[in-house]
């Protein structure tokens, strides 16, 4: 039978031991050396001037800028090179092997500020018609501000099928239903778009402000 074109095909190595990663979704995550100081005031000039939020079906609470890549501030224009610079890494490392009909590289296709106050936090969701996610966290202080998480795509089976939880004394990242990341300020995460992901609640009286971003292969 004829393979799909969104089939591969690996040969075994019989020889050796081998353990092939199918269908790794890995999460890029460093810090950045940005003033975030400069960039949350200028997050509070953008809510200020458009004080009415973007609404998405996944945000309870909050609030959520509209698409701000041409905006014009010194501070932001360094972080979106940056964005721009890891997007191309994560794409050549973990891309290697795909073969594409012509030459791509990762474009940001929008970005967006968010706010988000205490009490709220953000559900389960993706990013359709994007290749690249990710987001930058300009100000966040610590355990009550709220975790990122990360869904396992056989998300709640994955731990409730295939093996007593009895057995279990802790998971890692190859069996956890999710995995929480405490993010940190100045720290950066992609991820692919298709990766299922939520934002806790922040418990703390002071906002969590993040930026958050899509890229799209041209």
């Amino acid at each position: 039978m004829a393979k799909k074109n969104n089939e591969i095909q690996i040969e075994p190595i019989f020889e050796d031991l081998c353990l092939a990663p199918l269908f790794a979704t890995p999460v890029m995550s460093l810090g950045l050396d940005l003033d975030v100081e400069k960039l949350t005031e200028w997050s509070f000039q953008l809510q200020n001037k458009d004080n009415e939020a973007v609404w998405t079906n996944h945000d309870l609470g909050g609030w959520h800028s509209n698409n701000i890549s041409e905006e014009i501030h010194e501070e932001f224009g360094r972080l979106k090179k940056e964005i721009a610079q890891y997007l191309q890494i994560y794409h050549t490392e973990v891309f290697q092997g795909m073969q594409f009909k012509k030459n791509v590289i990762q474009e940001i296709d929008n970005m967006w500020v968010n706010i988000n106050e205490k009490h709220h936090y953000n559900d389960w969701h993706i990013h359709p018609f994007a290749t690249l996610s990710g987001v930058y966290y300009i100000k966040h202080d610590g355990d009550k501000n709220g975790d990122i998480l990360f869904k396992h795509p056989e998300h709640p089976q994955i731990t409730a099928l295939h093996w007593s939880s009895k057995l279990v004394e802790s998971y890692n990242a190859t069996t956890a239903s999710t995995v929480n990341i405490k993010p940190k300020s100045n720290m950066l995460l992609i991820f692919p778009s298709w990766l299922n992901h939520s934002v806790g609640v922040n418990l703390n009286d002071d906002p969590r402000i993040s930026l958050s971003f899509n890229s799209i292969l041209v």
